[in-house]
């Protein structure tokens, strides 16, 4: 299939999305602009885009009512590169409202739902991207991760999705949640248009770095991963993780205490950082979906000494890691992306906050605490329902993670 009729069945998906409420602002110049880059002999490529990125000319509203009539004025930097490389953005995706969830359900749009099964949320809070991928209505979306945003929608509706290293992918024209935590990442429903994409979006300086790295690491004939205890999964989960991969070389490691600190420190960098984002808009916090709302309202307990003890104990936790690869010779991470398959939306409305406790677990708050690139990549089924198996590591080492899941993939390993 080429390019252009990517575009022909994206239109043709219209009818699945009003079911399953991925795309909530379709471009109505899409032929236009296919149009413009086969005239410079380019060939254009369907992406859909986060409603928390901004795209010229579009209807970007964060899925809040505070934002329900803006228009983006110019395209977010991420955008203006995939513009610039024939990328056409099809339609903007739903998100959990200013990206503060792990479920896609508060959102002035009404939720998404899983194309595996529509009963389902597709997670979040890029679950209008992962659902545009598992629909197949794109190759390739753009999400959000600060919390897990993206890995834990890939993860529930069975499609790749990758947070880059911190930093290397500009958060230009991207409205903020925590700023030391945020990233841009990539959906996609295969590993060719994830790399492709990536490519695209990252600094050029940053890709040299991950070349570099990439050229050394592949040196090593036998690749050895750590397996944090800390992980979380329910039985059903656990076995078929384990399953999967017992043909690699493998080691379970301890770390100190990962549960108890992230528990304690991670939401005090998270929420503190979102409360300032937010606080300008103190006096309209009553339109905010309530599960947002208190969230914001914790933020404002937080104290600036205790923000700065877990900026220190992040630092910490990231030297240990090291430490530990360094001392078991692990090249990377392997564990469950999520700890549960997707859950229905009838039992999680009203119950946001517990769902986004048990999705948001430490198997993707980890490495965004750290601030690492993870993946996603879609290899457990349980009844039907897919689970994703993560893949983290070092800083840097994102083109050696997708290098690494290409390869697991081909050997049907994962």
């Amino acid at each position: 299939m080429n390019n252009i009729d990517l575009f022909k069945k994206a239109l043709e998906k219209k009818d699945l999305n009003k079911e399953i409420n991925a795309i909530i602002y379709w471009n109505e110049k899409i032929f236009d602009e296919i149009e413009r880059y086969l005239k410079k002999d380019m060939m254009p490529f369907p992406v859909a885009i986060k409603d928390i990125i901004d795209v010229a000319n579009m209807r970007i509203t964060m899925g809040s009512r505070l934002f329900q009539d803006r228009i983006a004025e110019k395209d977010a930097e991420v955008v203006r590169r995939l513009k610039e490389w024939g990328g056409v953005v099809v339609g903007i995706t739903n998100t959990h409202e200013f990206a503060s969830g792990a479920t896609t359900t508060s959102s002035i749009y009404g939720p998404t739902r899983n194309p595996v099964d529509k009963r389902r949320i597709a997670g979040g809070s890029s679950g209008g991207s992962a659902a545009a991928v598992a629909a197949d209505i794109v190759p390739v979306a753009l999400g959000t991760d600060t919390a897990g945003s993206v890995r834990i929608p890939a993860s529930l509706t069975g499609v790749y999705g990758f947070r880059p290293t911190y930093g290397v992918i500009s958060l230009e024209g991207v409205f903020p949640l925590a700023p030391s935590l945020d990233t841009v990442g990539v959906l996609a429903k295969d590993l060719y248009w994830l790399e492709y994409v990536f490519k695209i979006i990252v600094r050029e300086k940053d890709l040299h770095v991950m070349r570099r790295i990439l050229r050394k690491k592949i040196r090593k004939e036998k690749l050895r991963f750590g397996v944090p205890r800390w992980f979380r999964a329910i039985d059903e989960v656990m076995n078929e993780f384990y399953n999967k991969i017992s043909k690699l070389d493998y080691e379970e490691i301890s770390m100190e205490d990962v549960d108890k600190k992230l528990l304690k420190y991670f939401p005090i960098i998270r929420l503190s950082e979102a409360t300032n984002v937010h606080i300008k808009y103190r006096d309209k916090w009553s339109l905010y979906f309530p599960d947002v709302q208190r969230l914001l309202m914790k933020g404002l307990e937080i104290k600036a000494y205790e923000y700065v003890e877990a900026s220190k104990i992040r630092d910490e936790m990231y030297m240990e890691m090291r430490r530990l690869m360094k001392r078991h010779k692990i090249d990377l991470w392997i564990l469950p992306t999520t700890p549960v398959y997707a859950p229905l939306i009838e039992d999680v409305l009203g119950r946001e906050d517990v769902v986004r406790d048990v999705l948001a677990s430490p198997n993707v708050t980890y490495p965004s605490f750290l601030r690492l690139p993870a993946i996603s990549i879609p290899s457990i089924t349980v009844g039907n329902l897919p689970v994703g198996i993560e893949i983290f590591g070092d800083k840097y080492e994102d083109l050696f993670i997708i290098y690494v899941s290409k390869t697991l993939k081909e050997e049907r390993i994962l």
